[in-house]
């Protein structure tokens, strides 16, 4: 896979999860944020085509998730205003979308459970379908119509759901190949940074001998009285 498809995959990821989070439309910011560092928020609505209004609406609904982080300068030719600088973390992205599609799976393999082990009616007139317990409730009558429920064939729900796992289970696998990657990267970047410092001297102190200090012993001659 080439440097350009990783970047697509990437990108396609947290486009998403900024929609699902931010909501429709909002998928537009990650092609300002990409790959970039602190960006003036006042270009981000101009690159946007929004209102700084807006645009900051949508950053503070990313902001809340840990989705962007912030710095600000003080503008002296405003007046002394605040500017905001902006910086999508990728990383967090990836990793809250996994999560949320692994509480997703979880939803639907309790629900797969369901269809193996019960039974569900459908309304053909309406197509509403209601569990064994519900139908029962109802004395197997619609409540909209009056028609009598007929119970519903689970091997094809069941097919379904399946699918609907197996989508999601492989694509929260590209999506954790992705943080790997970023992991990855950072660490080399880091190996980089530490390789670039200046090492420390190893030149030691000369080590001051200690003079012997030899005692001389004196012998007093005794004087013969």
């Amino acid at each position: 896979m080439s440097v350009y498809s990783n970047l697509f995959m990437l990108e396609r990821f947290l486009k998403e999860y900024v929609s699902i989070v931010a909501g429709s439309g909002t998928d537009k910011i990650v092609d300002v944020l990409f790959n970039k560092k602190n960006v003036n928020e006042f270009l981000i609505a101009k690159k946007l085509n929004l209102t700084i209004n807006q645009t900051r609406n949508i950053l503070y609904k990313l902001a809340d998730s840990g989705l962007v982080r912030f710095m600000r300068k003080k503008d002296l030719k405003s007046g002394g205003w605040y500017t905001y600088f902006w910086t999508l973390d990728e990383h967090k992205c990836l990793v809250n979308y996994k999560e949320s599609i692994s509480k997703e799976i979880k939803h639907q393999e309790e629900i797969l459970v369901a269809r193996k082990t019960k039974q569900f009616y459908i309304c053909k007139n309406c197509d509403i379908e209601v569990s064994d317990e519900q139908a029962l409730l109802n004395e197997f009558t619609c409540t909209e119509c009056g028609e009598v429920y007929s119970l519903k064939d689970s091997v094809e729900g069941i097919k379904e759901i399946e699918k609907v796992i197996q989508k999601m289970t492989d694509k929260a696998s590209q999506i954790q190949l992705e943080i790997d990657k970023i992991v990855s990267s950072r660490l080399v970047k880091k190996e980089k940074v530490e390789k670039k410092k200046p090492k420390k001297s190893d030149k030691s102190k000369p080590i001051k001998k200690k003079k012997k200090t030899v005692k001389k012993n004196v012998s007093k001659k005794r004087k013969k009285k």
